[in-house]
């Protein structure tokens, strides 16, 4: 099967597949950081307001007496605020403290500090400030991390992944599909193509590997199909117009016969020489009627696709230069020349004797029927790379323009048929010739008005 170059063909499908994994696995990763920076914004500005640090001033917060200390931070964002002193000793408590820590060992505040090291759920936060005598405490704010702020952070984490990636997923995979959708929307229109005996229709689509055999496999069979139904198509015409050329040869001499049959019954008195004339008139139509019905015995059985052929291993040099020396006779009385062309080297073909006799036969005698005297007929035999040509020919009336490119079928006759000429002749010689994995032509040329060129394998 050709494969049809104007349309491009993609990487298969494996390829195809595994882009769509790689980028699953990116719109994966970008709904899970899009979902994380959804989430901080919607807990920062709507749920979890944390203090921004940047713009607190602990000088503002700290006030002595301790009582004194501004609570309002602790009312807006909660936890407690703690007074430590220099030996790291908690000596004051603003708020509900939730934690049992009332000294800070060497190091132990600065870890509580730093976020990266600090394991606890509490987020610390210090100011240093100066006592009533001048001495240096450390104001800490500690903010506990509350739960239900974490189970609300994931829950809208969660919300936001599964949302976003079912949107990118929903988008993706109708991207794709409407892809895929193509070559399988033309290959199901195609197959109802076929169903309607429409064998003409072609799949144009460009698509992946897999999908292009596909469619070179459809096209490759509909174009089977297409040839399949135009030769059974055209075999249907050949019998319809065979059945009606055969009712048509066969009623002109069917109706003479019985015409001149009744009239011989009606008059019995008519003279000896007049019944005779009648009685040969009868004898000409139904020779003629048997010639017809034999050929078509003959084309039928070359037409059963169970035919067997006597072939043998035959020189067919020697073989055509004896068949055409039977003609000389005949030749010789009808006033035609002869030019022969046959090498004397043997070359060995295989064939049926008897079937390959009636083509060779059939073509000299169709020129000694049909030419007038002087007619030059010519016979070649030459030997070529794959096989044998045998060239039969003649200079003499030659074949009608309408008729040249139909004279191999049944029931083809010229405008002036000879006696007894039935028109089968030379479709018969092209069957024999096909069963032998040979060709014949009507060729053109210059010197020849006619001339067939016979092709078979060599041995």
């Amino acid at each position: 099967m050709k494969k049809n170059e104007s349309i491009p063909d993609k990487p298969p499908l494996k390829q195809l597949f595994f882009r769509h994994y790689v980028v699953i696995s990116c719109l994966f990763l970008c709904t899970i950081m899009i979902a994380l920076l959804g989430t901080d914004l919607l807990m920062d500005n709507y749920f979890d307001k944390s203090p921004d640090l940047t713009r607190v001033d602990g000088s503002k917060i700290y006030q002595y007496p301790f009582e004194k200390i501004d609570g309002r931070l602790l009312d807006e964002y909660g936890g407690w605020f703690e007074i430590v002193d220099e030996s790291g000793t908690v000596i004051y408590v603003k708020g509900n403290k939730e934690d049992n820590i009332m000294t800070y060992s060497d190091g132990m505040l600065y870890a509580k500090v730093d976020i990266l090291r600090n394991d606890d759920s509490i987020f610390y936060h210090a100011f240093q400030v100066q006592g009533p005598e001048g001495e240096t405490y450390v104001l800490l704010w500690k903010i506990p991390e509350r739960s239900e702020i974490i189970s609300l952070a994931f829950g809208i984490l969660l919300a936001l992944f599964v949302v976003l990636l079912f949107i990118a997923l929903y988008f993706y995979t109708r991207y794709s599909v409407l892809k895929m959708k193509k070559p399988l929307r033309q290959i199901v229109e195609g197959i109802k193509e076929m169903e309607g005996f429409n064998y003409q229709k072609r799949l144009t689509f460009s698509a992946e590997m897999e999908f292009a055999e596909i469619r070179e496999a459809f096209n490759g069979m509909a174009e089977r199909l297409q040839q399949t139904s135009e030769e059974k198509e055209a075999v249907a015409n050949n019998k319809r117009n065979m059945l009606l050329h055969l009712s048509h040869d066969l009623k002109t001499p069917i109706t003479s016969v019985f015409g001149y049959s009744q009239l011989l019954l009606d008059r019995p008195e008519l003279e000896e020489e007049q019944r005779r004339q009648y009685v040969q008139y009868i004898n000409d139509k139904s020779s003629y009627m048997a010639h017809l019905i034999q050929n078509l015995f003959e084309l039928a059985k070359l037409e059963d696709q169970h035919v067997r052929l006597d072939q043998e291993k035959v020189n067919i040099s020697k073989w055509f230069m004896q068949l055409v020396a039977e003609f000389y006779p005949e030749i010789e009385d009808r006033g035609f020349q002869l030019e022969v062309k046959i090498p004397e080297e043997p070359l060995f073909v295989m064939f049926d004797k008897m079937h390959m006799n009636r083509v060779i036969t059939n073509l000299i005698g169709n020129s000694l029927k049909h030419n007038p005297p002087g007619t030059q007929l010519f016979v070649s035999c030459e030997k070529i790379e794959t096989g044998v040509v045998l060239w039969l020919g003649d200079n003499g009336i030659g074949v009608q323009k309408d008729v040249r490119e139909h004279i191999f079928e049944e029931f083809i006759k010229g405008s002036n048929p000879v006696k007894d000429s039935t028109g089968l002749g030379l479709a018969i010689c092209k069957k024999i010739i096909t069963l032998h994995q040979g060709t014949i032509h009507f060729e053109r040329n210059q010197r020849y008005t006619t001339l067939f060129k016979i092709t078979l394998p060599l041995e």
